[in-house]
């Protein structure tokens, strides 16, 4: 059975990324541990902390029709000291540090 449906990438879960710390959307029933092996699975990573949100349905309206967000629910995943999780880096561009420094 899958647990992890997909990573989450907000700018709150990517600036994490750099703590070791990851955000994925998980099934409804997902457990701590069954989140834990997945990753262990799919990344070959050990996590130290498992925490899973539950997040309500909520009422938008999209223009002038009444509709609900759908319930889902997140993992937030602590990895142990100087593990990451390939393909998860952010690229560290020397042209913003040259830009910044012509400007002074």
């Amino acid at each position: 059975m899958k647990t992890i449906v997909a990573p989450v990438m907000t700018e709150k879960s990517v600036l994490g990324m750099d703590n070791g710390l990851y955000v994925f959307s998980v099934t409804n029933n997902a457990t701590k541990s069954s989140v834990k092996d997945a990753l262990k699975k799919l990344y070959q990573v050990d996590a130290i902390s498992v925490r899973i949100v539950n997040l309500p349905a909520k009422k938008v309206n999209f223009k002038r029709v009444a509709g609900v967000r759908t319930a889902r629910r997140k993992a937030y995943i602590q990895l142990a000291a100087k593990q990451v999780i390939p393909g998860f880096e952010l690229p560290k561009n020397k042209d913003d540090k040259d830009k910044k420094e012509k400007g002074k």
